[in-house]
């Protein structure tokens, strides 16, 4: 049968008088009452009704507690929480934020303003795949990094077309640096934090920024000593005023452009790392083409090691016109040509092709001169030497053709201008096939600071018939 209760200010609840039940605005409750239960017994009563709301209660919790954990997954993947919208100008709050309180909490700034500046944009996923170790084993950034990084992108993607954006823009990183905004306001300065990370991606696949020398320029041209020993010693209590030999590396930088496009769906989808996916492209082709002039370059703009007159001095003639022609001696002769002191640190550099050819040689007692313990920590050694492989060196040389180096790359001088790395936003260039391009913008400076420490291995002429 059903009773109906009210419940007092204290909150228990107690039958309800007919006056009760007759005055419409006397909250009641109405609770089942089973049969068994002595209805004389207002003890009995109680114990039942609090039995049922206690188990109406677990279940309520149990289901809140399945729903908050489904929103945390939710929140963790990228998508907006259900929600009432937050006001503008709230600051951000709550255990479960949605994307605009997020990016408010993150950037330090109101809703409203992290709504204007950053759109859709989560920055709790932007930059994301940098700090993947197995993407970038080498180089993995912290948090803090990583949202300072996820704002700049974020915030520039936006100044591209809006102009507020390039207003707050301007605000936040353009007093940082020394490099104007040009171009039509769609090249923004790079601050120093941001263009350090780029290097650091891009040291992960050039081999030149891993193992080179890289001299800071203040200016387009810089001097560099050279590294021929040139210093006048003598015995005795007297010292020669003859002058030391002075012999300098004249760096001179030149522009380095790294270009991308994106879709503009790409760009406007929330849960697409856009941030990462710039930063990594970017830089590693930055990184590779830095490689490629190195080892390649024949002038424009630089001279590489494998160049003939400004690269590697001594040159090591295979006896025949093939990569397979190579021997075991070729190799030690590679060796033999660089003075003691001078084979201190060097290693050999080749494409991973030509490496395949090198893990075949026996020395003459039928010995592989390639040592590696499959498994080991410890790389691999040629004739006791490291190596490095470089995607960007010959892979299948014609006849006549260097294809290898062997040396210590810091007898190569890199230098990288200071102050004006730019990152270039265009929407309007392929505005017809809705895509944004993007232009990272630097100046580097390389030069062989000595070239007698590194020899070259070379293919033969081909045999006239």
């Amino acid at each position: 049968m059903k009773k109906k209760y009210t419940k007092t200010p204290e909150g228990t609840l107690v039958l309800a008088t007919a006056e009760q039940i007759a005055d419409p605005k006397v909250e009641k409750f109405e609770v089942e009452i089973a049969e068994s239960v002595p209805q004389d017994n207002p003890m009995k009563e109680l114990e039942g009704i609090v039995r049922d709301l206690a188990g109406d209660v677990k279940a309520v919790v149990e289901k809140q507690k399945e729903q908050l954990a489904a929103y945390e997954k939710a929140a963790q993947r990228g998508f907006i929480l259900p929600g009432a919208k937050p006001s503008e100008d709230s600051p951000a709050f709550g255990p479960f934020l949605s994307v605009y309180e997020q990016n408010a909490k993150a950037a330090g700034m109101s809703v409203k303003e992290a709504m204007e500046f950053f759109g859709g944009y989560d920055l709790a996923l932007q930059g994301k795949e940098l700090q993947d170790k197995f993407r970038h084993p080498h180089h993995i950034i912290d948090e803090s990094t990583r949202i300072e990084m996820a704002k700049f992108y974020c915030l520039l993607l936006r100044a591209g077309y809006d102009p507020r954006a390039m207003a707050k823009f301007i605000d936040t990183y353009g007093k940082a640096v020394d490099t104007p905004i040009g171009d039509g306001g769609n090249v923004f300065p790079l601050p120093k934090p941001i263009e350090a990370e780029i290097l650091a991606f891009a040291r992960e696949v050039s081999v030149v920024l891993q193992y080179a020398r890289v001299w800071p320029m203040a200016s387009d041209k810089m001097g560099i000593p050279s590294e021929t020993g040139a210093v006048t010693v003598g015995w005795g209590n007297t010292t020669y005023e003859k002058e030391p030999e002075v012999t300098e590396v004249e760096l001179s930088a030149s522009e380095l452009s790294a270009f991308s496009v994106v879709k503009n769906a790409t760009l406007a989808d929330s849960v697409s790392d856009i941030v990462g996916w710039l930063n990594s492209a970017l830089s590693e082709a930055a990184g590779l083409e830095l490689d490629n002039q190195a080892f390649n370059g024949t002038g424009s703009p630089f001279y590489g090691l494998l160049n003939a007159t400004y690269g590697a001095y001594y040159p090591v003639v295979l006896s025949g016109a093939l990569v397979s022609d190579m021997t075991a001696d070729d190799l030690s002769n590679m060796i033999a040509k660089l003075d003691g002191l001078k084979k201190q640190g060097a290693r050999f550099f080749m494409n991973g092709q030509i490496l395949h050819y090198v893990r075949t040689l026996k020395d003459d007692q039928n010995r592989p001169i390639f040592t590696e313990t499959i498994g080991s920590a410890v790389p691999g050694t040629i004739w006791g030497y490291p190596y490095s492989e470089s995607i960007k060196m010959p892979s299948a040389p014609a006849a006549n053709t260097p294809f290898m180096v062997f040396g210590n790359l810091r007898y190569f001088g890199l230098g990288r201008r200071l102050d004006v790395a730019t990152l270039g936003v265009n929407p309007y260039l392929l505005w017809e096939t809705n895509r944004t391009a993007f232009k990272l913008y630097q100046r580097w400076a390389m030069k062989v600071g000595l070239r007698k420490g590194f020899a070259r291995l070379l293919t033969a002429e081909e045999e006239s018939t």
